[in-house]
């Protein structure tokens, strides 16, 4: 049931069975494109930059989470969410937390990820920020006070795990074609997870 809803309202952005490659002059004149276009544009705006200011807001009495930074992407990506990132350092590892939070429908999906940490730190420099962490939480309790956090106060629910890489086979966008573009490209961005 959940699956013919979401599919229906990705019907109202993305037009069926135009290849964003091969058709693009004809993709780019669609109602579907056109529609979603604007509303990516009215994202991308001085008074957008409010909104994200008041999403972060939430976090900021969060020692830790005080540290997100707002890595939404409206203009050249047309990214379909605001992306919040955050990195930490546990067990003497580089991980990051990316929060993306739907401008289409009020869904939300928490990334984890892990990073070579040498580019940025050394071994050294790495066990100094960790020894002077005063909170002591590791990734899957800040998780659970994220979710916590976007569920409680900003209303957003959790986007379904189970539709995550359905592919919906008749819609693409950019550089995603038919055939390969997943429900969570459709409502956030175009990285493959």
């Amino acid at each position: 049931m959940i699956y013919e809803v979401l599919a229906n309202l990705a019907y109202i952005y993305y037009p069926k069975n135009v290849c964003p490659w091969d058709e693009r002059d004809k993709y780019l004149k669609t109602k579907e494109y056109k529609r979603l276009k604007e509303i990516i544009g009215s994202f991308d705006s001085d008074e957008n930059l409010k909104i994200r200011d008041n999403i972060k807001k939430e976090f900021e009495d969060d020692l830790i989470f005080k540290e997100f930074q707002d890595f939404s992407r409206f203009d050249g990506c047309e990214d379909r969410c605001f992306t919040f990132f955050l990195n930490i350092i546990e067990d003497g590892q580089l991980l990051s937390i990316s929060l993306h939070i739907s401008i289409l429908l009020p869904y939300y999906v928490i990334r984890r990820g892990w990073h070579y940490a040498e580019p940025w730190f050394t071994k050294e420099r790495i066990e100094e920020l960790e020894s002077q962490n005063l909170d002591r939480r590791k990734i899957d309790d800040l998780i659970l006070d994220i979710e916590k956090i976007v569920e409680e106060k900003l209303l957003y629910q959790k986007f379904p795990q189970t539709l995550m890489h359905t592919i919906i086979n008749d819609i693409g966008f950019q550089g995603i074609s038919l055939g390969h573009f997943k429900m969570y490209n459709v409502f956030f961005n175009n990285e493959n997870i």
